[in-house]
């Protein structure tokens, strides 16, 4: 806090009158994301770092991995929430990260002898194009082209990464909680033929549904569940109970109420402060994260001391399509990424609002054209469900703005028929 404080001009002005040897966390003001960027040049410790130095470095289109400034690490989100945003981290906050990587449950006896058998080979369906922070992230610790790893980007058909997966015959498979459960119902469909050791979801919260799925496929495979946000990277690992494990000694979760007020332990909260204490170029502190979580209030049985939390308003659902064809799964964050790159778009939301019927709403920035926009909206959302076998469904341009839901919160995706969403 004292380091944002004095290197922040944003949070100098934020902090203002406060001491921070004498200053509690719930003193302090909270921030949220929109702000945070709209004042990105103030924000950053590191007065290079602005909008114009980001978009010029943006317009270079230099590979995936390149290092901004030659030593930032570059990532945007997609903008699940409404808005996107823009990071830069340092390689000793990566170090952090990579460190708590050992965290995660270590694979068992079964798992190490079939990775060994199939020589390591891992697979990660993720954004491949873009700045999100799968590619430059996987880059970086790969340090360059892997044979035994394969990309495979979110936004191509399930039957077509499917096929690549069954080619490569991975040890581990990597990805979006909802594609990994689209996997999984390929396989049980028999269209899919694959046994990996271990399973890593995500970017998302992993369903009951999804887990079910994925445990009916692979009964033999672990599955590694961790929560993980660009803002922090990896925050917490769930472990053989059930509960995820907050690494509290480098990230600190605050649950609160829609007032913003703490939450007491054991209730749901109405949303969740983030503080990382390994991000100094860019300070998170207090950041509103918008993810509803309850706290246990006892010890967890699996014999860890760090907070054991649940995940209740982070959901990756798969929208489901019932076609003659038969079912087929679609990942809410693959329709997330592939809209965000649609020209002079400020918002958009896709609503699911009949069993094959899709309707796209938008808000444009200023200047840009709303019809242009639209066409090209539902133009690359027409040609994705094309190739994902969904001809029948049909995309509507709607007269309505995006909404949001009662808590406040933005959705880029909304499923009418599956039910309401969080």
């Amino acid at each position: 806090m004292a380091h944002a404080q004095s290197d922040s001009p944003l949070f100098a002005e934020l902090y203002r009158g406060i001491d921070p040897d004498s200053v509690t966390i719930e003193d302090l003001p909270i921030t949220h994301k929109a702000s945070l960027m709209a004042e990105l040049d103030r924000w950053c410790t590191d007065r290079r770092i602005t909008v114009d130095a980001l978009d010029a470095f943006v317009r270079e289109d230099a590979p995936v991995g390149t290092r901004f400034l030659g030593e930032f690490l570059y990532s945007e989100t997609s903008g699940t929430t409404g808005i996107p945003g823009r990071f830069v981290t340092e390689d000793a906050a990566l170090a952090v990260v990579d460190s708590l990587g050992f965290r995660v449950p270590r694979p068992s006896l079964r798992a190490i002898a079939r990775a060994v058998r199939k020589h390591g080979r891992t697979v990660e369906i993720v954004s491949i194009d873009g700045h999100h922070m799968g590619p430059p992230r996987y880059h970086n610790q790969q340090n360059g082209p892997n044979p035994r790893s394969l990309r495979l980007s979110v936004l191509d058909p399930i039957a077509q990464i499917a096929r690549a997966v069954d080619d490569f015959d991975p040890v581990t498979i990597g990805g979006y909680s909802s594609i990994l459960g689209a996997l999984a119902a390929e396989q049980l469909a028999g269209r899919l033929h694959t046994e990996p050791a271990v399973l890593m979801p995500i970017s998302e919260s992993m369903t009951p549904e999804v887990r079910a799925l994925m445990d009916r496929a692979w009964p033999d495979a672990q599955i590694i569940d961790r929560y993980v946000a660009t803002e922090a990277m990896f925050i917490a690992a769930r472990c053989r109970s059930g509960w995820h494990h907050l690494n509290s000694d480098w990230i600190i979760l605050e649950p609160i109420d829609a007032d913003g007020r703490p939450t007491p332990t054991g209730e749901v909260s109405h949303s969740t402060l983030l503080t990382t204490l390994n991000r100094r170029v860019q300070p998170i502190i207090r950041y509103t994260m918008g993810d509803a979580i309850l706290v246990r209030p006892d010890p967890c049985e699996c014999g860890s001391a760090l907070t054991a939390f649940e995940i209740h308003g982070r959901s990756g659902e798969l929208i489901s399509f019932h076609t003659a064809a038969g079912r087929t799964l679609i990942s809410p964050l693959a329709l997330s990424v592939l809209l965000s790159h649609i020209p002079g778009v400020w918002q958009l939301q896709v609503v699911r609002d009949a069993p094959t019927h899709i309707t796209v709403r938008l808000s444009t920035t200023p200047g840009a054209d709303p019809a242009a926009s639209g066409r090209d909206a539902t133009r690359a959302l027409r040609d994705f469900l094309d190739a994902a076998g969904l001809r029948s469904v049909d995309v509507e341009l709607g007269s309505e703005a995006p909404q949001r839901t009662p808590g406040g919160k933005f959705l880029r995706v909304v499923d009418l028929v599956g039910g309401p969403r969080r």
